[in-house]
């Protein structure tokens, strides 16, 4: 790992000296003529400015990407927390069940069930229901 770090510096070392070797010996320029215009650049700023638009080109792509995904994320991240919120509330549920407490387990069964929107849960509501209905008979 240590190795492959060393080697990619030396590479963008050799890379980035050789760079600035090149842009220091080049002395062109180049001319656009359009009539009645004479436009004459250096050919580093040519390439400075070939790469600085792609660069710009490329970072507003993604931007333009991030923008458009941004609906979808903010409705995914509101699904996950309130599916987070079900679970904890059918947790909830669960606990009270064992606990004996049929109403506090069915008032959370019914939170869960309104988060989730599951229909399994209604099954489990009925049961919950049913479980309470025995034993208010049994007492």
């Amino acid at each position: 790992m240590i190795k492959r770090r060393i080697l990619w510096w030396l590479l963008m070392l050799l890379l980035l000296a050789s760079l600035i070797w090149l842009v220091g010996n080049n002395e062109g320029y180049v001319l656009i003529v359009r009539n009645p215009y004479r436009i004459q650049i250096s050919f580093n700023f040519l390439l400075a400015v070939f790469v600085v638009s792609f660069f710009g080109f490329h970072y507003s792509l993604r931007l333009v990407n991030f923008l458009r995904r941004m609906p979808s994320k903010k409705r995914s991240k509101t699904e996950t927390l309130r599916l987070k919120a079900g679970n904890a509330a059918l947790l909830e549920g669960m606990h009270a069940l064992a606990e004996g407490d049929f109403e506090k387990a069915e008032a959370s069964a019914k939170l869960a069930q309104d988060l989730i929107q599951n229909s399994d849960l209604d099954k489990l509501i009925q049961a919950l229901i049913a479980a309470k209905n025995k034993q208010g008979a049994l007492f």
